[in-house]
């Protein structure tokens, strides 16, 4: 308000404190309203932010590498650990058995079910 009187030049005046409310119809009241976002395919940049609906955060929801592990774990009874990595959308366990031999264990990312 103080900026729009400096740039048309008019006087600001200042209300008594005790003063009376004004009516609405003296004053029309704006609306302020909040902005719209549109789940469009051509917002592909990273510098614009998007609502995300829920079904969409729930399928990025993962299990954690360290999750996967034990599941593999407990699907091969007394192996050793080797290594875990996320490939596409499962995680590869590898796991070394008693007899020596390497076992990769398939780990769905999102359900944690055992794909092999």
């Amino acid at each position: 308000m103080i900026l729009a009187c400096l740039l048309t030049g008019s006087a600001l005046s200042v209300a008594p404190a005790q003063a009376t409310p004004r009516s609405a119809q003296e004053e029309p009241q704006q609306s302020v309203q909040e902005p719209v976002y549109a789940l469009r395919s051509d917002f592909n940049t990273s510098s614009e932010r998007r609502p995300v609906s829920r079904y969409a955060q729930q399928r990025a929801q993962r299990i954690s590498a360290s999750q996967a592990k034990s599941i593999a774990l407990n699907r091969v009874r007394g192996a050793k650990f080797i290594n875990v990595q996320l490939v596409g959308d499962a995680y590869r366990v590898r796991l070394q058995q008693k007899n020596g031999r390497i076992v990769d264990v398939y780990v769905d990312a999102r359900t944690g079910r055992v794909r092999n």
